[in-house]
């Protein structure tokens, strides 16, 4: 029974994300319209990427909340009501991919406030599943590298490089691999399924492409958030592994 009253609780957060991080994107959006500059969606080249994925962000997240969330809608206000947790995290997905580009306007600091949102709905979902978990100690350090990556992520900003465009594209490209990477784990957390997260797959897509659009962009500007937490990432992954391999790690 106390393990099911959290329900709410982590339903109003991850709703608490999807407002502050919906707002966050639709004021940046309004205000690139009709701004005193309004200049527009469509500036520049890199304008027209980033606005039209946070754009496209909105609209999918809008409709999936809508029309393939109404579970996760009655979880707000009632213990016994489950939301439908695989296609929740794939809408929380599409909403951070919108996240993930600097258009102009961003309130960083907002966008913090909803991811921070997130990672205590996922902290607290947690903590219901930990009582039927076979290895706590893997539940938690799971948890704490999936944050750890999840602030690996690269977010799309503008650059004034050689060749910029194809830079810009592949940092789309690049927050677009690992937000699925995210998403993915973020599920197996919220099913109760995420004793084990350190995935080989992941971690190597997040060097590699980390690798590329960090060090293609050193001269101009090091993106040291990344960097300081790839780093981190890869850190805890080895440490993860070795200590779930003593500990009697396993994944289900």
């Amino acid at each position: 029974m106390k393990e099911s009253k959290l329900t709410p609780v982590i339903s109003w957060c991850i709703l608490l994300y999807f407002i502050i991080l919906f707002a966050e994107r639709v004021q940046s959006m309004a205000r690139i319209v009709y701004g005193p500059e309004g200049r527009g969606l469509l500036y520049t080249g890199f304008d027209t990427l980033v606005d039209l994925i946070t754009c496209i962000s909105l609209f999918l997240t809008l409709v999936m909340l809508v029309f393939f969330n109404r579970s996760f809608f009655r979880s707000l206000f009632s213990a016994s009501a489950a939301p439908d947790y695989r296609m929740l995290s794939v809408t929380a997905g599409v909403a951070l991919m919108g996240g993930m580009v600097h258009s102009e306007n961003t309130i960083a600091p907002l966008q913090f406030v909803a991811y921070g949102a997130l990672i205590l709905g996922m902290a607290l979902r947690t903590v219901q599943t930990a009582p039927k978990a076979g290895n706590k100690f893997n539940l938690w350090y799971s948890l704490a590298y999936l944050t750890v990556f999840s602030m690996s992520i690269p977010v799309v900003y503008r650059s004034h490089i050689e060749n910029a465009t194809l830079f810009h594209i592949l940092e789309a490209v690049t927050a677009a691999v690992l937000v699925v990477c995210f998403t993915y784990m973020l599920m197996r957390v919220l099913e109760g399924r995420a004793e084990n997260l350190l995935f080989f797959a992941p971690v190597i897509l997040m060097a590699v492409l980390d690798a590329a659009v960090i060090g293609i962009r050193w001269k101009e500007e090091v993106n040291s958030f990344a960097l300081i937490f790839a780093v981190a990432a890869a850190v805890m992954f080895v440490i993860g592994k070795v200590l779930f391999a003593v500990l009697g790690g396993k994944s289900r």
